[in-house]
């Protein structure tokens, strides 16, 4: 449809009073032609012929009272004033719209967005009435509702920059990033911009993990205007994401210099001094900011995380709680840490439920897949269910367990997940549908949809279920014949070895050095065959060159790619010794001998919890951790007793 049949339908319908409608039509006209210079001369003359007068039924000055009563914890007389206006004037909007914006604040937000639809419905052409309902939508993380009711308030107000500025902080947090940054960009070259647009511009760029952008942008701006304290502490952060920790520092110390009493820059000192294994320095930065700022989010949730990486978890768990208690809203990073700390302790529905946040959580990566579809329960009905990966290949292997259980609730099964994972997933559930990474699912018969990482909260409810699981990845038997045939070795055992790990974030922190494990490996009797999917050439060359000790590898197995082949490469071997990455899940699932070698702090992940050093979700892994944060001496030292037993059995 053209443009100028767009216009003649919403003027059509705004004629006929649809109002709703109309200002669908303009909306669509305004995304799919942004500079038609005719949109906001029609809005405008809309408003001004259709938009009714609000009656003030309350001055200024009640309504002022109103927000001093709850500011000292009376709303709920105010509610009770305003409720008893409406009782006499169902049609009243002022007192509708007050009602929803107590409501909001009292925090009965259903009851809130039940008045504020009701303002909206009596008034549409009223953007505020949109705005509110989008601040309350927040609140309670409906960010999608949230952003297209913000839409309607930008076509009722084309020029309001505010709106602009609610509309790229929502796609931030929807990490929809590329697209807030385009609105940022337009605002930025807005001669009256306020701080507040190029603090969030920045926040979205550093998500956006585009630090050096940052970085250029505040000191082109530093060289036309005066830098604050806020941005000195921004550029601190950008340093602090390119693992720059003594750049950042002094730029967080300048920022203190300029403003020692901001609560949120002594937190993100502590967190440089986290980063660089600094405890004490790091607690006393977070304490600061707590007595600048009590129950302070951001400092109660790295104080929290501090403890965690020590390895208190408990002590971990009640911050994170009295951060949520204090600070409810939009506290998605306490909540998403909340839960692995409870997962992480076999509390597993309070876990299960808290887990949920994830997605809303901002070091959580994943995306959320784009759908209508209702989520999937376990109730008696079989239906057709789309299974969902998200994650990496080590945390779907994690869940693959649950496909069996999922049999007897549903006709047909499809799934999208890493394609390399599809030739092992067909053994455990023969009749499953893949889906190939691009392809859409509207392209077949499906009722449900559900996330992978939700199958613990539908089936493990205590520790106890998951004692049940033995091994639920098959191996290719042949395949692994045909290795055990061709590999040739006069050892008398065999050890899959693997030892790094590639994640961005906390790799470094998991992985560990042939040179280190040297006192493993150069154990008599055992033949040490690489598992690692990445290209150790190099690393394995030169530590034969220093030691004599050969690592195997089998060159016809892609390691990486062939996940199949992998798994009958781990079931050939005689036990494993890996640190967290994807051959631990792989090893754990077939049920092999594992050997886990696990960092402290920062690097463990919560689904590596144990009892009695056996892991809570892999009967088979034994689970051998630092003492002590960034030391392999106890974990090397313990693993060689354990494997000198073994092998002179």
């Amino acid at each position: 449809m053209s443009v100028n049949d767009l216009f003649i339908k919403g003027n059509r319908l705004f004629l006929e009073k649809n109002f709703f409608g109309a200002i669908d039509v303009y909306k669509e006209i305004w995304i799919k032609f942004p500079k038609n210079k005719r949109l906001e001369d029609e809005i405008n003359k809309k408003i001004k012929k259709f938009k009714q007068p609000i009656a003030q039924t309350f001055s200024k000055t009640e309504i002022e009272n109103f927000f001093n009563l709850e500011k000292f914890g009376k709303s709920s007389i105010v509610i009770r004033k305003l409720s008893d206006t409406l009782e006499k004037n169902k049609n009243d909007i002022l007192t509708i719209s007050l009602l929803a914006n107590f409501c909001s604040l009292e925090g009965n937000y259903n009851k809130a967005i039940y008045f504020h639809r009701l303002a909206i419905q009596k008034h549409p052409l009223e953007s505020a009435f949109y705005l509110n309902l989008s601040d309350t939508m927040v609140k309670i993380n409906k960010l999608e509702d949230a952003l297209n009711v913000l839409y309607y308030a930008k076509i009722l107000s084309l020029k309001n920059k505010d709106i602009d500025h609610k509309i790229a902080k929502l796609l931030t947090d929807l990490k929809r990033f590329s697209k807030s940054n385009e609105i940022y960009q337009e605002l930025i070259d807005y001669q009256k911009i306020s701080k507040d647009v190029i603090y969030s511009y920045c926040d979205n760029l550093i998500k956006y993990k585009k630090e050096d952008d940052v970085i250029l942008f505040i000191q082109k701006y530093e060289k036309k205007n005066e830098i604050d304290s806020t941005l000195k502490s921004i550029l601190g952060l950008a340093y602090f994401k390119k693992k720059q920790f003594k750049l950042a520092k002094s730029f967080y110390c300048d920022s203190i210099n300029l403003n020692n009493k901001n609560s949120n820059t002594h937190t993100l000192l502590g967190d440089n001094f986290l980063a660089v294994g600094d405890f004490d320095n790091a607690k006393l930065c977070y304490n600061k900011s707590l007595q600048i700022k009590p129950n302070n989010k951001m400092a109660l949730n790295n104080l929290a995380s501090l403890y965690y990486f020590k390895g208190d978890i408990s002590e971990a768990e009640k911050i994170y709680e009295l951060s949520i208690k204090h600070n409810n809203n939009n506290n998605n990073d306490a909540y998403y840490y909340l839960a692995q700390c409870q997962l992480a302790q076999a509390k597993f529905r309070k876990g299960w439920k808290n887990y949920k946040y994830r997605w809303f959580a901002n070091q959580f990566n994943s995306k959320k897949l784009n759908t209508n579809l209702l989520e999937f329960n376990l109730n008696k009905n079989k239906k057709n269910l789309l299974l969902w990966s998200e994650q990496g290949v080590g945390d779907q292997i994690l869940f693959l367990r649950f496909l069996k259980k999922l049999e007897p609730y549903v006709d047909n099964l499809f799934i999208k997940i890493d394609s390399r994972l599809h030739e092992i997933t067909k053994k455990i559930y023969p009749n499953i549908r893949f889906l190939e990474k691009n392809e859409n699912y509207k392209n077949y018969t499906i009722d449900y949809q559900l996330p992978m990482g939700d199958l613990g909260y539908l089936f493990v409810k205590d520790a106890s279920y998951l004692t049940k699981f033995k091994n639920y990845l098959i191996a290719e038997k042949s395949l692994t014949n045909e290795l055990k045939n061709n590999f040739q070795t006069k050892k008398k055992f065999i050890c899959g070895l693997s030892w790094i790990s590639k994640n961005e974030d906390i790799g470094e922190k998991k992985s560990i050095s042939l040179e280190i494990l040297k006192p493993i490996l150069s154990m008599e009797n055992i033949e040490f065959l690489d598992l690692q999917y990445n290209d150790t050439n190099d690393e394995r060359d030169r530590f034969f060159k220093n030691t004599g000790i050969k690592i195997r590898k089998i060159e016809h197995i892609d390691n990486f790619n062939d996940l199949n082949g992998l798994t009958s490469l781990i079931d050939l071997c005689d036990f494993v010794i890996t640190v967290s990455n994807t051959n631990a899940h792989i090893s754990g699932a077939l049920g092999k001998d594992t050997f886990l070698l696990l960092p402290k702090g920062k690097g463990k992940l919560w689904y590596w919890s144990s009892h009695k050093d056996r892991c809570f979700w892999y009967n088979s892994i034994q689970i051998i951790e630092q003492k002590n944060i960034d030391s392999w001496d106890y974990p090397v030292e313990k693993l060689k007793k354990i494997i000198k037993e073994r092998t002179n059995g």
